[in-house]
């Protein structure tokens, strides 16, 4: 049989009734805001930076290989947003301007037909990158016997 869970006494405040923070209270939030957060607890493969906010409190847009490719080619090419636009339609109809500008202001992603289709706009495409190949390892198959 199921307990029932108490019920919990509901406290309701309205603004008013909550003091306003104390200068002391503001210094100590401020210094420690400013100061270095531990992350030592945290597995990390990189050394941790911390993510600045412009002066308008915007975070920086997320780096992408394909967006800083794409960007670089309409540079180039002396595209702007519409035009890139305009000829990724032809490859993705379904593709709005509005996503194209967003993507390109690293303020949102797109999917991967609209990504292409703004990568066949400005004739770029992905080639998978030459690797050395692994090397083979001396070990007894099923087939193979063992020689000491």
């Amino acid at each position: 049989m199921s307990k029932r869970s108490v019920a919990r006494k509901i406290v309701r405040k309205s603004a008013r009734e909550i003091p306003p923070a104390s200068g002391m209270d503001l210094d100590r939030l401020r210094a420690a805001m400013q100061g270095t957060i531990d992350t030592g607890e945290i597995s990390e493969r990189k050394k941790f930076r911390r993510l600045k906010r412009d002066a308008n409190g915007v975070l920086p847009p997320k780096k992408s290989i394909l967006r800083e490719a794409v960007a670089q080619e309409m540079q180039h090419r002396h595209l702007t947003i519409h035009r890139l636009w305009l000829l990724a339609q032809a490859h993705y109809p379904a593709l709005s301007e509005a996503a194209v500008d967003e993507f390109l202001k690293g303020q949102r992603p797109l999917e991967l037909p609209a990504i292409e289709a703004l990568l066949a706009a400005v004739q770029l495409r992905i080639v998978r990158r030459k690797v050395a190949p692994r090397r083979q390892t001396r070990r007894a198959t099923k087939g193979r016997s063992r020689s000491l």
